[in-house]
């Protein structure tokens, strides 16, 4: 039953008086049906419209709007203050949330005349119209199965999207009679067999379409394609339509303006100017990556000549190394370990972590593997070099105070039990 919705004849009236028809509760809330309503039920990638109802016990929030198999429209109520919800009977006024309205509508709107253009240029069948809070989406089907449209042809589109707006042409929805449906240019295949709605869009779009929609194309304002990625075998193009491409235009303008003064010039040329910082930049860090390696090795001697001798021969380095000499620990041990009878354990901080460096020279057995796991910390390599990782900073004093106090450590042929 498609009587009674009063958005099919005129998709701009604000405020409706009714009469309550019908309630029912479930776990979602409290429902009533009226004898017409404004609101328009979510539907066809479209959310529902919200708004208020006033009866006699006084005003409250329409959260939901839903149409059952029936085709009955159900409203979902909230109550304000104390004041009892409508019942059967009641005569209600209703007004509905305008400018949530609008914005859908041209995004309704704007989607018809974009997916017009997606098949005249990329022979794309669209399958379904998704309006976001911010963004909206069509699912778009290419031909030999692409998933995927180039920048110049999302380029086109836009245009052609946009001229088609320009050209103000009127937009006219009406119920044809059942053996004049066959006989219309229809885009696609309508989804329902009943009372099946056409929206025609001056004289090149023509499809099926229960929404609401706008007058002339004028009002959608403009079309701006943000976006395409391929999604389920699909391609998925996200655009912005009407005062949502205005504000986005807006801040995208006042962020480029913004940029191009922070890099003293024009805004035709922020992304070459960011692209040779960036390659500057890239240059820089690897140059001072390779200087901090430098300053890492360079300090191999000091520690050599600052290691603590072992009880039974040899000598242990235990150095808490700088965050920045955390990538060139590996080197630096490496280095150390060259030495005969040279056991070096190494700790940097790193994101709240202290990584761990266990090696020792060719020349000693010590299981560095074993000693890492007994001072609580946690990771793996070779015998003769480890590597890891410990929550607690004093991983090193008990890995020290191992090597140096440990009964069974043998400077040759033991190992840490």
């Amino acid at each position: 039953m498609l009587t009674g919705r009063l958005y099919f004849s005129d998709p701009w009236q604000k405020e409706f008086d009714a009469v309550v028809t019908g309630t029912k509760q479930d776990q979602s809330g409290y429902w009533i049906s009226l004898s017409q309503s404004a609101f328009y039920p979510e539907g066809g990638g479209q959310p529902c419209d919200t708004g208020t109802l006033t009866g006699p016990n006084g005003e409250c929030r329409v959260r939901e709007v839903q149409a059952d198999q029936q085709q009955e429209v159900w409203h979902r109520l909230e109550a304000r203050g104390d004041c009892p919800l409508p019942k059967t009977g009641d005569r209600v006024n209703g007004k509905i949330d305008w400018e949530q309205r609008f914005d859908r509508m041209q995004q309704h709107t704007g989607e018809h005349i974009l997916a017009n253009c997606v098949f005249r240029i990329a022979g794309g069948f669209t399958h379904g119209l998704h309006i976001g809070q911010e963004v909206s989406s069509i699912d778009v089907t290419l031909p030999d199965h692409a998933t995927r449209l180039p920048e110049e042809m999302l380029d086109q589109i836009e245009m052609m999207a946009n001229r088609r707006i320009a050209e103000d042409d009127p937009i006219v929805c009406r119920f044809p009679k059942k053996d004049e449906l066959p006989l219309l240019p229809l885009r696609k295949v309508p989804t329902v067999q009943e009372d099946v709605r056409v929206c025609m869009v001056g004289d090149y779009e023509m499809v099926a379409c229960g929404g609401t929609h706008l007058a002339r194309t004028s009002q959608v304002g403009q079309i701006k394609i943000l976006y395409a990625e391929p999604a389920r075998g699909k391609t998925r193009v996200f655009f912005l339509c009407g005062l949502r491409a205005a504000a986005h235009y807006s801040q995208s303008y006042k962020a480029l303006r913004e940029a191009a003064n922070l890099l003293f010039c024009k805004q035709q040329e922020v992304p070459g100017r960011v692209g040779a910082l960036l390659t500057s930049g890239a240059d820089t860090r690897r140059e001072l990556i390779a200087l901090r390696r430098l300053q890492t090795l360079s300090k191999a001697q000091g520690l050599l000549e600052s290691a603590i001798p072992l009880p039974k021969g040899g000598r242990v380095i235990a150095a808490q190394l700088e965050p920045g000499d955390a990538d060139a620990m590996d080197e630096l041990a490496a280095e150390l370990v060259r030495n005969s009878g040279v056991i070096a354990i190494l700790c940097a901080p790193r994101d709240q972590k202290t990584l761990c460096l266990f090696a020792r020279s060719e020349d000693r057995e010590e299981d560095m593997k074993q000693l890492l796991l007994s001072c609580g910390a946690r990771g793996g390599g070779e015998p003769a070099f480890v590597r890891g990782a410990a929550g607690d900073p004093g991983v090193l004093d008990a890995a020290l105070n191992t090597l140096t106090h440990s009964s069974t450590l043998s400077g040759q042929k033991g190992a840490i039990p």
